[in-house]
């Protein structure tokens, strides 16, 4: 299995105790001070993980969670101890919040954890300033089933996000050829529908991870479902498993085997090549051709009879051997006025004298490293 973690510090939590109908902003505007500051640090609300389908039991069973940040605009770190200035309300005025501030922006510096029966909402005072969380604010992301990778006939890569939220998970990946029905329980264990990835550990970071299983031995061209399944170890042994969203992907079929082929080509003149064909499987099929190439002959057995200043225009070809060839009279002489192209074989011109003319052509082929070459004796009668 290959997991891609990026971790971070673990993120200090909380549960706070309240009473059923608190005014949080009543509670709020009798805790700040009237010469409150209005520089330094601002608190924010990143997100509130609360109690549903998609995040099931947090803290203790029901609980929401809220994750809160700060902005400090200074230049310099400022330091407000717990107090007035710089505390959760209602509940205990240290939930776990930090008292030493850096310029910049933080996320997610720390958590609490709320009953939203009971307490309805609550918010960091911080600097004069307040935060508020409630049950319909931004809702935290708690795991995302990705897309698959590296899919093959019978392998595939699954991927997933988890939000650990800085609580110590673990993670696995089920998978069946049938979809998954949604469900979870709170003693830690998950019903299995399919075979399940190993258990990994999730770590407790602050931030998304992204996970990954490698999957082998599956079956060609068959549909599989998948989700990532994130466990949360809370409080008091309690464990809470939770489902990401469900995703499919469809193993590639596997290649047939390619036949294996052998032809023989005859070809003229003799002696003909012969061609072996051989084809071998995917991913795509490889030709090894072998060929005997036949042996040089000359196609002309006579060269027609010219006239004195006449036009003239006779080709000598072959076959066989490896082309291209090269032409030359090896012995006696072309009529005057007559020439032979040493490239393409024409013998042309215009003669000049009559008579009988006797000469030897000889063709040489482009064979490496030994040339093949062949001769023959022609002849050319030119009348006046």
């Amino acid at each position: 299995m290959n997991i891609t973690k990026n971790m971070t510090p673990r993120r200090r939590r909380a549960v706070v105790a309240g009473f059923a109908g608190c005014c949080l902003a009543c509670g709020l505007a009798a805790a700040v001070p009237a010469d409150a500051a209005t520089t330094g640090p601002t608190p924010f609300l990143e997100c509130v993980a609360t109690p549903d389908s998609n995040f099931s039991g947090v803290g203790t069973a029901g609980d929401s969670v809220a994750y809160f940040g700060y902005t400090d605009a200074d230049s310099t770190s400022t330091t407000i101890p717990v107090g007035d200035d710089n505390q959760v309300f209602p509940g205990n005025a240290f939930e776990g919040q930090p008292t030493t501030f850096e310029p910049g922006t933080y996320s997610t510096v720390f958590s609490v954890a709320f009953d939203p029966i009971i307490t309805p909402s609550l918010g960091w005072l911080l600097n004069g300033q307040a935060a508020n969380a409630y049950t319909g604010a931004q809702q935290c992301d708690q795991g995302t089933t990705s897309p698959v990778s590296d899919v093959t006939d019978t392998a595939a890569t699954l991927n997933g996000v988890i939000t650990p939220g800085g609580t110590d998970t673990s993670y696995f990946f089920e998978y069946a050829t049938t979809p998954l029905p949604p469900n979870f329980t709170l003693n830690g264990t998950t019903p299995s529908y399919g075979p399940v990835t190993g258990t990994a550990d999730g770590g407790a970071g602050m931030r998304p991870e992204t996970v990954q299983a490698a999957l082998t031995g599956l079956a060609p061209s068959t549909t599989y479902y998948y989700r990532v399944d994130t466990r949360y170890f809370l409080p008091g042994n309690l464990q809470v498993t939770v489902q990401g969203q469900q995703e499919q992907f469809s193993t590639a079929a596997t290649p047939a085997p390619a036949p294996t082929v052998t032809q023989t080509v005859t070809a003229t003149p003799t002696p003909a090549p012969t061609v072996t064909v051989t084809a071998t499987p995917a991913p795509a099929p490889t030709v090894t051709v072998t060929a005997t190439a036949p042996g040089l002959a000359l196609l002309t057995t006579a060269l027609p009879a010219g006239k004195a200043g006449a036009s003239y225009s006779a080709p000598l070809s072959a076959s066989g051997g490896t082309p291209p060839y090269t032409w030359r009279v090896s012995h006696g002489d072309l009529p005057p006025g007559l020439r032979l192209n040493q490239e393409t074989g024409l013998i042309s011109g215009r003669p000049t004298r009559p008579g009988k003319y006797e000469f030897t052509i000889t063709v040489t082929d482009s064979a490496a490293p030994a040339r093949e070459s062949l001769s023959e004796q022609y002849a050319i009668t030119i009348a006046r």
